[in-house]
């Protein structure tokens, strides 16, 4: 491909083009690893996106605070099997016209925030919680329903909420 470009460009305006074609991508590519770090390689599945220890607690115990803080932020909760919990909230109307464009938007369709976590019992007798979230448009309907993971740069609002639960049960 560069070849292809020096047969057409000449002169310094060219060289300027063909610098930014080639370093800006690599150099993008570092800044976004740097800014993750290497969290996602050690910690799989939702620990990667949101997690918290806690020690000298039940999970019981821990479902009923991450309830409280979750509802207090807006959240309904829902337990679906034990040792796990599912928050929902709707979405910002800035939600919806990324997930459903300015149309669907008009027209009334929704997107919801979607929060996925779980009390995962440690060797060291504590327990993790968990999370993932997800942005979901057409909620509720058996065929239409579809769930977007969030990437782990978006994790920052769900950590601390998870911090504020671990914070609480000291």
């Amino acid at each position: 491909m560069t070849k292809v470009m020096l047969l057409f460009c000449t002169g310094r305006l060219c060289s300027l083009a063909l610098l930014r074609a080639c370093i800006v991508p690599v150099g993008a590519t570092w800044l976004i690893l740097g800014l993750t770090g290497c969290k996602g390689l050690v910690q799989s599945g939702s620990s990667s996106f949101a997690s918290v220890t806690i020690q000298h607690r039940s999970s019981d115990e821990i479902q009923g605070v991450a309830a409280q803080v979750f509802r207090e932020n807006g959240y309904s909760a829902r337990v679906p099997d034990a040792g796990k919990i599912y928050f929902e909230k709707e979405g910002s109307r800035a939600n919806s016209l990324a997930y459903n464009g300015v149309v669907g938007t008009h027209y009334g369709a929704q997107t919801l925030v979607r929060v996925k976590a779980e009390i995962v019992e440690l060797d060291s007798g504590g327990h993790r919680l968990q999370c993932q979230a997800y942005m979901v448009r057409n909620p509720g309907d058996s065929f239409f329903e579809d769930e977007t993971r969030l990437s782990n740069l978006r994790s920052g609002p769900y950590q601390n909420l998870l911090e504020e639960i671990a914070k609480r049960l000291k």
